[in-house]
């Protein structure tokens, strides 16, 4: 083989690698159904959302992103957004202390202070 035929090759293997990159985005929206639960007054009510409001502003950071490069050739990124239900049913597993499905203001209370502390 000639020296300008290998050449040749060469440049053409390397247009081809620069010309293609496979390239795959995707969003994920990970969201639960809401978990049912009844207040013990309008108190309590009021309180777990005003405290669940603000742990869910601390924790909203909640979006995760994994990204494979293999340069020129692959790129795939993934990206995961987690949705309110989720927060709202961690916050009442949180709050609900002996999960009767019920939140009383004591157990609104003490998961309000126990936001304040984070």
């Amino acid at each position: 083989m000639s020296t300008v035929w290998k050449q040749g090759m060469m440049l053409g293997a390397v247009a081809v690698l620069i010309s293609g990159c496979i390239t795959h985005e995707e969003t994920v929206y990970k969201d639960v159904e809401r978990a049912k639960v009844e207040f013990e007054s309008d108190g309590a009510g009021r309180v777990f959302y005003e405290a669940m409001n603000k742990d869910v502003a601390k924790r909203r950071k909640r979006e995760t992103t994994t990204r494979v490069d293999i340069p020129i050739v692959f790129d795939h990124k993934r990206k995961v957004v987690v949705g309110e239900s989720v927060f709202f049913n961690e916050s009442v597993s949180h709050c609900d202390t002996n999960r009767d499905g019920r939140i009383t203001e004591m157990e609104a209370r003490i998961y309000a202070e126990q936001v304040e502390r984070k």
